[in-house]
């Protein structure tokens, strides 16, 4: 009874191959929609907090509580915090660290001047924490004292070339101090906030704001890692080794707008993909309604020869499936096609984030491909075929032989 109901089904469908076409097309949209929106959405998001923690923060930071509320040099981590947790951290084995300390300044060259964050780093500890020499676009990276690293954008925008004299100012303790560097790099900005942000050493930025201290130590964790668990594993050595007033600080705290946007994202989606649902399970509903209204003389003539109207309706719930099926294979192949082209291509926003800088938006964006969105396609239009064709089915199996004949 099955095989006959599937090849009926089968049969019937390609007896109406435009009608058959519209509704495989609708199916085919709505889970292309589904599988490409979950896929740059949660690429996007991921993008922003991998290339947060990749090229500018790396995975978690030691700092001083109350920092993020007035981030100067003065209320970050003092020179007896940083050798008690340099002690901690050898005992904790969590992975590399970088020691960093930051301040506001300018950047002055022969033909202007900026603002800019000045980052002094050590040269040889911070690229085992982040990536930014694979970021540089000409030159080198830094050495040794008097080096500067530059953006590429602020390069444009003071007019400085690789090898020139700038000179950075900094607020010290009692007053503005200032230091001459000469550019031995380039980068390119992966993220707005960096655009404005310059590289030199630890000990010229030492010098330049006279702060013995960091106002941070930033922590790459081991590839596969978990960072929540490192970040319970640092908190409670902090507390075994009696250090107070430092905060473990991951993506979500150095972030907070970061936390908002993803549920906010994540709420936002829920709707949206319910919307896509409805369309889809609507079109195909109406489509399976009108076929099984216009064929109704039809279904009243073979259940007058002795079809039952339970393999009737079955038919039409085949029928429906089939429909579905081609529709998100066809839709899902396209939309999984496109989430890989754009996964190693990226969507390039450029010029766009301009006005997002300060948020941390990446300029460019990659897609995700998990298998997850594929099972959550599938659920959708599987869902939404049964429901779409569970009245025509039903009105199928009320049908009476003379009555259909006789309407028909």
């Amino acid at each position: 009874m099955t095989t006959t109901s599937i090849r009926l089904a089968w049969r019937n469908l390609w007896r109406h191959t435009q009608r058959t076409i519209l509704m495989i097309a609708i199916v085919a949209f709505g889970s292309w929609v589904i599988l490409v929106i979950w896929g740059v959405t949660d690429g996007f998001l991921r993008s922003m907090t991998e290339t947060q923690m990749v090229y500018n923060q790396g995975d978690l930071q030691l700092r001083a509580e109350g920092y993020a509320d007035d981030p100067v040099p003065s209320n970050g981590l003092t020179a007896d915090q940083v050798t008690a947790l340099a002690r901690m951290l050898s005992d904790a084995s969590v992975g590399a660290t970088a020691p960093r300390l930051e301040a506001y300044g300018m950047l002055r060259s022969s033909y202007g001047s900026g603002g800019i964050v000045i980052r002094g780093i050590d040269p040889s500890r911070e690229p085992l924490v982040t990536k930014m020499q694979d970021t540089i676009l000409e030159g080198r990276y830094l050495s040794d004292s008097g080096e500067i690293m530059i953006s590429e954008h602020m390069a444009e925008l003071l007019d400085i070339r690789l090898g020139e004299r700038v000179v950075v100012l900094a607020q010290g303790d009692a007053s503005t101090n200032s230091r001459a560097f000469h550019v031995v790099g380039l980068f390119a900005s992966a993220l707005g906030s960096l655009e404005s942000t310059v590289l030199v050493t630890l000990d010229d930025s030492r010098a330049l704001c006279e702060w013995d201290g960091l106002t941070s130590i930033a922590i790459g964790i081991p590839s596969g890692a978990s960072v929540s668990r490192n970040q319970d594993t640092l908190t409670a050595s902090l507390a075994v080794a009696g250090i107070d007033g430092i905060e473990v600080a991951d993506y979500f705290t150095l972030n907070p707008l970061g936390r908002l946007m993803m549920q906010g994202t994540t709420i936002k989606m829920i709707p949206f993909v319910i919307m896509i649902s409805l369309m889809a399970g609507f079109g195909v509903a109406n489509t399976a309604l009108y076929s099984v209204i216009e064929r109704t003389r039809e279904f009243g003539v073979m259940t007058a020869v002795g079809m039952s109207r339970k393999l009737l309706a079955r038919v039409v719930l085949m029928e429906s499936i089939f429909v579905a099926a081609i529709g998100f294979v066809a839709g899902g192949s396209i939309g999984w096609g496109c989430l890989l082209y754009v996964s190693r291509n990226g969507i390039r926003f450029g010029d766009l984030v301009a006005d997002f800088k300060g948020l941390g938006f990446p300029t460019v964006i990659y897609a995700s491909t998990s298998g997850w969105y594929w099972v959550a396609a599938f659920s959708v239009v599987v869902f939404t075929a049964l429901v779409a064709a569970w009245y025509p089915a039903r009105r199928a199996n009320q049908l009476q032989p003379v009555t259909a004949i006789r309407e028909g």
